[in-house]
């Protein structure tokens, strides 16, 4: 028996439209996961694995006796494509995902069955079921599923695929989030907040060759208690690690140096916005916006970097916010900056409350990236919101900006190397998404 995976990527980082830097570069761990889930359970069965990251996928070359598809928001259209195409040569077709997660009735529409929520246990008993000829319409995870004894991910997939190494380095040792931001599909996209045990986490980590490790958890310090028995068990295999946590990691000193201790060199933190109005529009009153250069400030005294991330266009912003969000970054030294739409996903309370207002702008899941602009704004119009974007990524990014953003202390040496790490990142990702933008925000 044969099953082929197909990893599928919207426009914008879809392999053709990538820059060299980034074209065979694997973002995720999901075809990694899905591999090692049904080697474990049908170790005979043949696996193909396409990931449009990676790769041109040719669909006329693929040949099994069933297609797999998982494909977020914006680009399960495509993920529709490629299911009617296999569907028309009487393949049976299965999708999953976030997409599928969220809106499972749609994408039923599209394919014989649709996966609901995480795959552990649902996969094994798809492929179960479609050789006995008993394929269910939806396979839903449980909601008690144990993340005891989860199964690694093959992280040598990539062999002959990736130019820039052969492994895998990222980690997840949480899933979910209960935080209840508005814009965020993580409460909804694995039910609830769960946590694999550190003995697991740490065994799978020292599979890992790679001295550099990514966390993919969406909140790592959700439990402050886990995370310092993680940081515990970390520091003897020295390696160096990145994560994503929310601000309030900052309070406390005590985490923060067993952190550095364990090998944590950077962090992403979700400010979203330099306004307490928006932010409290999206539900994150825990972020205190006038805390946030301090915070900063800790844990860069702790060695520590900071990835911040931006929601633009919430209800509090306008067209004069570019400029100031702007002049914060570089006040607050933040190393590295990302920038997003407010986007409500399809399925969330978020998107049906902006539905009821009759905000929603765009029905078309293609622009569901962040990218564009898909709601009415309340304080500025569509097209002011999209120029702003692309003039923060721009300008944040710009040399100039790059050095005051990154003049905080620290040696000559480490300042020089991270200014022209920066600076490159900005000229390669901005020349590979975004468009400049005529805008005048400053």
């Amino acid at each position: 028996m044969k099953i082929a995976l197909i990893m599928v990527k919207s426009k914008v980082y879809r392999f053709k439209n990538r820059s060299i830097f980034f074209n065979r570069m694997p973002d995720c761990l999901t075809l990694g996961m899905l591999h090692s889930i049904v080697k474990n359970a049908f170790p005979e069965i043949e696996i193909q694995l396409y990931d449009e990251t990676v790769e041109v996928v040719k669909k006329e070359e693929i040949d099994a006796d069933l297609i797999g598809i998982s494909a977020i928001t914006p680009c399960i259209n495509r993920a529709y494509e490629y299911a009617r195409y296999f569907k028309n040569k009487d393949k049976t077709v299965f999708i999953g995902g976030v997409h599928a997660t969220l809106l499972p009735q749609e994408v039923k529409k599209h394919c014989d069955s649709v996966v609901v929520g995480l795959a552990n246990e649902t996969l094994p008993a798809l492929i179960r079921d479609f050789t006995e000829g008993n394929l269910k319409d939806f396979y839903f995870q449980d909601q008690n599923m144990s993340f005891e004894n989860m199964v690694f991910p093959s992280r040598s997939i990539y062999e002959e695929k990736s130019l820039f190494g052969d492994e895998l380095n990222m980690v997840q040792a949480t899933f979910g989030c209960m935080n209840m931001c508005g814009f965020c599909v993580q409460p909804y996209v694995c039910f609830g907040h769960h946590k694999r045990p550190v003995a697991d986490v740490i065994e799978e980590i020292k599979q890992i060759k790679d001295s550099y490790i990514e966390f993919y958890d969406p909140n790592l310090a959700k439990d402050k208690e886990y995370l310092k028995e993680l940081c515990e068990a970390l520091i003897p295999l020295k390696k160096q690690w990145f994560a994503p946590m929310t601000i309030s990691v900052c309070y406390d000193e005590e985490l923060l140096e067993l952190m550095k201790k364990a090998g944590c060199c950077q962090i992403l933190i979700g400010f979203e916005s330099i306004s307490q109005a928006s932010v409290k529009s999206i539900n994150k009153k825990f972020n205190t916006v006038d805390e946030y250069k301090g915070c900063v400030k800790t844990l860069h005294k702790h060695g520590i970097k900071v990835m911040g991330s931006f929601v633009l266009g919430l209800d509090g912003d306008d067209k004069n916010s570019f400029g100031k969000i702007l002049k914060f970054v570089n006040d607050a030294h933040i190393d590295f900056v990302r920038y997003t739409i407010n986007t409500p996903y399809p399925g969330t309370p978020y998107y049906e409350e902006m539905k009821k207002s009759g905000r929603i702008i765009q029905s078309n899941w293609d622009y569901y990236d962040c990218r564009h602009c898909v709601i009415q704004p309340a304080l500025m119009t569509k097209d002011e919101l999209e120029k702003g974007y692309d003039f923060l990524w721009h300008k944040t990014y710009s040399l100039l900006n790059v050095i005051k953003r990154l003049n905080y202390g620290q040696s000559k040496v480490k300042f020089l190397k991270q200014v022209v790490h920066n600076f490159v990142f900005g000229i390669v990702y901005n020349s590979m998404v975004h468009k400049r933008s005529e805008g005048n925000f400053t």
